[in-house]
């Protein structure tokens, strides 16, 4: 029997032993926790176990870390706007009726390239809508009410990543990598293993670390040290609107270096 086979029947098991809504419930806490909690800690325990490792390969100074009481306060903020996610949905669910779910989960599960179709619709859609949710959150009206509590860390590090009003999480985190999936009536593993996806990546980019080159966290984390650059996730949008380039919206002549 191979993967494709073996994952159908654990997936037809799962969906028959447990009721839609739970499983979707169930399924996106464990996808929070795998795909952004442990991740994030990790990244935050090499600064504690590897401090050698750390301080070479720190995209930032060292000495604009932020502080211990700082990162405790960025993890609380955190995993509340998590539990806040979880909660709504559970609400949604509860609402809706847990023998019911909002994704697709009693079809087969996609093919090979229906998979990667998806995912690779995903993550452009992704890019597109996050592109321009995070512009006009820094549009001067905007900004001070609710994102400039993400920017708060300039230096940032992998929890920082979901460090943001409540509004901006829904807007800016949530939405842009769950609803075109679901608009598309993608499978629910389809979107789940994108969810986990994006959510590694958002830890990744604010980790304040490059050593693994994918994703390139260095160009947001550029974006927290200048903040009118590089708005977008993978740099498609950036780079076909030209705010790729510090001092992009100065007269020429007068960019930064």
């Amino acid at each position: 029997m191979d993967f494709h086979s073996k994952l159908q029947t654990t997936w037809t098991d799962i969906i028959t032993t447990y009721r839609p809504g739970v499983v979707e419930l169930v399924a996106n806490a464990i996808v929070q926790t795998i795909g952004f909690v442990i991740p994030a800690a990790i990244y935050m325990l090499i600064d504690v176990v590897f401090p050698r490792f750390s301080q070479r390969h720190k995209i930032q100074a060292y000495r604009r870390q932020p502080t211990r009481q700082q990162i405790l306060h960025c993890v609380k903020i955190s995993l509340f706007n998590h539990l806040l996610v979880l909660a709504l949905h559970g609400v949604m669910l509860y609402m809706k009726g847990f023998e019911h779910s909002f994704i697709i989960s009693d079809a087969p599960i996609p093919s090979l390239t229906t998979f990667v179709g998806d995912f690779v619709f995903a993550l452009l859609a992704r890019e597109v809508s996050f592109y321009y949710v995070h512009r006009a959150l820094h549009h001067p009206s905007i900004y001070a009410y609710v994102h400039k509590m993400h920017h708060r860390y300039i230096t940032p590090v992998a929890f920082a990543a979901e460090y943001a009003h409540p509004v901006e999480h829904i807007l800016a985190n949530v939405l842009p990598i769950a609803l075109p999936l679901y608009l598309k009536g993608a499978h629910a593993l389809t979107l789940l293993a994108f969810v986990a996806f994006e959510l590694w990546e958002a830890a990744a980019d604010h980790s304040g670390y490059d050593f693994l080159k994918l994703p390139p966290a260095e160009l947001h984390d550029l974006h927290h040290e200048k903040f009118r650059v590089n708005y977008g996730t993978i740099g498609l949008m950036d780079w076909i609107h030209g705010t790729d380039t510090v001092g992009w919206d100065r007269p020429k002549g007068d960019k930064a270096n």
